[in-house]
């Protein structure tokens, strides 16, 4: 057999195990707001009431990116093979943080970390979990640890500081049901998070 005889044998093998090891692509998921829960704030005159900013969410690499963590027992993690976030959580928690604070009235502007506009008061956040805990028997459930600190940026001084957790179950041990339930999960975190500031007097 000739060299360019070689070549192509070699060629179509290589042509062949491509075609049947094709990479699925990946199913994207985002975080979607329960619009249904939030209040309307329409009617609420909110002239003099406080601004308040979102500082970026501190957090473990595993939530910086947008790998869809799952854990089998306490020190363990992984990430689904073929889901991904469309975003990395720390990218995806304030946007409906900033959606469920608006719809309180409560302030006269929820800010992003983005904007250069001066803020009455600072909320950072540290995000400590943000996975699908997956246990025998397929039981398992979605959960987020948070902690929350609200800072007055005319003092520089922290005002109140609190921590919330919150599991939703899922339906089953997958990447599908893993994501519905840490989005209630999400849900439940971010209208703690109103209650919170709603009993302040700021």
């Amino acid at each position: 057999m000739t060299n360019s005889g070689i070549l192509l044998v070699i060629l179509c093998c290589i042509l062949a195990s491509c075609s049947f090891n094709k990479i699925p692509p990946s199913d994207i998921y985002t975080i979607s707001p329960d619009l249904g829960k939030s209040s309307s704030s329409t009617s609420v005159d909110k002239k003099n009431r406080p601004i308040i900013k979102l500082a970026p969410i501190r957090a473990s690499r595993a939530f910086t990116c947008t790998d869809i963590v799952y854990s089998t027992t306490r020190y363990q993690q992984n990430s689904y093979a073929y889901s991904r976030w469309s975003d990395a959580p720390v990218k995806l928690l304030p946007l409906l943080f900033q959606t469920t604070l608006e719809a309180t009235g409560r302030f006269s502007a929820v800010i992003g970390s983005p904007s250069v506009a001066k803020a009455d008061f600072l909320l950072e956040s540290t995000l400590t979990d943000f996975s699908h805990h997956v246990h025998d028997g397929n039981a398992s459930e979605g959960v987020i640890g948070i902690r929350f600190y609200l800072i007055n940026t005319a003092t520089k001084t922290v005002t109140a500081a609190t921590e919330v957790r919150s599991q939703a179950p899922a339906s089953a041990p997958n990447a599908k049901d893993g994501v519905a339930a840490l989005n209630k999960a999400a849900d439940t975190v971010a209208h703690a998070l109103a209650v919170w500031l709603g009993g302040m007097q700021l």
